[in-house]
């Protein structure tokens, strides 16, 4: 079954001379694969809060002989070290989930794209209204799943930032193993406390999901 990642790279389609901004990069590797498609007269940017990861991902960079065309930047989403319309392309997989302000961290995407530029993102989804006991558990927000929002408010915090053309994907059944729910589910069991049981519901009932979310920005 074709992986979001995999859809997000057939979205993407980079070519030579694009520019290409990767938030939340870890160790690099879909910078550097961009990198390659992108070649000397391109860009491919990748940022992350982790020094370890930025350190990681410079030395892979220079082991592949990729260094003058993949740049590594310690930064925060919110907080973009980039001027406005710099990139074609904007992308992050199952990283806004993490980030308490959705709505910045999408308004720097879109200010650093060009006119006509894409966000293409995955991320955690619900497909009901989470409980309460879960988005104020630290671990689970940590952990991806407790600072998911519904695929209507991702849509909507997009148009708000000034995307158009919006696109979702729904990947949840290709996705469930990577989150690992039934793992969570059990998790919780074990905590015995009285919200806990709900939250046991609310994952096992299919609360949780994943998809694709794509959008263009307006043109000047």
């Amino acid at each position: 079954m074709k992986s979001a990642h995999d859809a997000l790279w057939k979205e993407l389609m980079p070519h030579e001379g694009m520019r290409v901004l990767d938030i939340g990069s870890g160790s690099g590797e879909t910078v550097l694969a961009i990198a390659e498609k992108v070649g000397s007269t391109g860009k491919a940017v990748g940022i992350d809060f982790s020094s370890e990861g930025i350190k990681l991902a410079k030395e892979n960079a220079k082991k592949r002989g990729l260094e003058s065309i993949a740049e590594f930047r310690q930064a925060h989403a919110v907080e973009l070290p980039f001027p406005e319309n710099s990139f074609d392309a904007v992308i992050s997989e199952c990283v806004v989930c993490l980030i308490q302000d959705k709505q910045k961290a999408l308004n720097e995407k879109v200010r650093v794209l060009k006119p006509g530029g894409r966000v293409i993102m995955h991320d955690v989804v619900t497909w009901a209204p989470m409980p309460k006991a879960m988005r104020e558990d630290k671990g689970l927000y940590c952990g991806c799943i407790g600072g998911a929002v519904s695929l209507n408010e991702y849509v909507e915090m997009m148009k708000e930032a000034g995307l158009t053309s919006i696109k979702t994907v729904d990947f949840t059944k290709s996705a469930k193993r990577m989150m690992n729910l039934d793992a969570v589910a059990q998790e919780l069991e074990q905590r015995k406390a009285t919200s806990a049981q709900e939250v046991v519901d609310f994952v096992r009932k299919g609360g949780i999901g994943y998809a694709l979310l794509i959008g263009t920005k307006k043109p000047a």
